[in-house]
């Protein structure tokens, strides 16, 4: 490295060369030579604790990184690639793809995430989008094109649409809504109600996951998902990568009977008409989901909200909330408690009924005791 002193007229100014292998790696030009010595130090400084970077790297569009960035989740499960091309098809591209990487600021990085809330995106799918973005920037960090990922510190957007929340039957109007629902694919209402799964989870059973020990069960091993990119479905691990069992309620067992009968084990237990694992959409089809919906006075239901519903039914009749995470299949039951413990604060008043005296509220029979008299002793 060498500091180059530049007259052009009556101006002078001041050329630090990073030299690398014996090979100019990086050069910038100075007003001052103090400036032009304090970067050259520092370029060294970088260079032998090893997290120096040639600066030309970063000058190259996102875009190019995105190719490699792609072949590095590969190991990743199919949906979360495919949400990731379509963030990057849809949002990134428009907004990064044809900037330097090294150009990018954190400042654009947050102004283009609270963009995506005012344009009505709720703050879940902005977060989703701004996710892709990181893991985008920390492979080019990786890849030693910049020093430091800007979107690592943005805040995830939290304004935009509210979150849904979700809507659960009781028994009586599940029972309700499979009556209402039309022809066999109807007994899948209750499947879904009463056990707590998820769609793909009920489409990727098979008649060997039936298990008997300890008692009646489904041993759920894999998912079967419906493409956001080509269409048609795919099988896939649960999510998590967890597999779990699933303990039977009565009612469920007689219609797994029903439908897994004469079937060999790799059968799939609810397959369609035509064969193949059965679709989500084309069961609502079968069944008439919307008119059996607005049948029932739940116009707005949806086939997730029977998981919420099998949470409600569980809770209710008095299921501790670590089994119904396992049931669920949630991480943790912290997680469980985060969704569905509203179900159970409504039973902290029928408590209250039957402890007794813990309420606050007067005895009757108390207010015919005597009061104390002021003039004895020891009042």
């Amino acid at each position: 490295m060498s500091i180059q002193r530049l007259v052009r007229g009556d101006r002078v100014r001041y050329r630090a060369r990073v030299k690398s292998h014996g090979r100019e790696v990086a050069t910038r030009v100075f007003d001052r030579k103090s400036d032009a010595v304090a970067w050259e130090q520092e370029q060294a400084r970088r260079l032998r604790s090893g997290e120096w970077f040639d600066p030309r790297r970063g000058r190259v569009p996102l875009a190019s990184l995105f190719p490699d960035w792609v072949a590095s989740r590969r190991s990743l499960k199919r949906k979360t690639q495919e949400a990731d091309l379509s963030a990057w098809a849809n949002h990134v591209a428009p907004k990064f793809g044809h900037l330097p990487i090294a150009s990018i600021t954190e400042a654009q990085v947050s102004a283009w995430a609270g963009g995506l809330v005012a344009a009505g995106l709720s703050g879940s799918t902005a977060s989703r989008y701004l996710s892709t973005l990181r893991s985008m920037l920390a492979f080019a960090v990786a890849d030693g094109r910049v020093s430091r990922n800007v979107a690592a510190l943005v805040k995830p957007p939290k304004a935009g649409r509210a979150r849904r929340e979700g809507q659960f039957l009781s028994l009586e109007e599940l029972e309700a809504l499979a009556l209402a629902c039309n022809g066999p694919y109807a007994d899948v209402v209750r499947v879904l109600g009463l056990c707590g799964l998820r769609w793909g989870e009920l489409a990727g059973l098979q008649v060997g996951d039936r298990v008997k020990v300890p008692g009646e069960g489904l041993r759920l091993q894999r998912t079967v998902l419906a493409s956001s990119s080509k269409g048609g479905l795919y099988v896939d691990t649960l999510k998590g990568r967890r597999s779990r069992t699933v303990a039977l309620p009565a009612a469920v067992v007689p219609i797994l009977d029903l439908w897994s009968a004469g079937k060999p084990p790799s059968a799939w237990m609810f397959s369609a008409p035509g064969g193949g694992p059965l679709s989500e959409s084309n069961w609502k089809r079968s069944v008439g989901w919307p008119e059996a919906c607005a049948a029932i006075g739940r116009p707005t239901l949806r086939a997730h909200d029977l998981r919420h519903t099998a949470a409600s039914i569980w809770l209710g009749a008095g299921a501790d909330p670590k089994v119904v995470q396992r049931i669920l299949g949630h991480a943790s039951a912290a997680m469980t408690m985060d969704l569905y413990g509203h179900l159970i604060d409504r039973n902290l008043w029928e408590a209250a009924q039957k402890v007794g005296g813990t309420t606050g509220a007067s005895d009757p029979a108390r207010g015919k005791e005597k009061a104390p008299n002021s003039d004895e002793k020891g009042a």
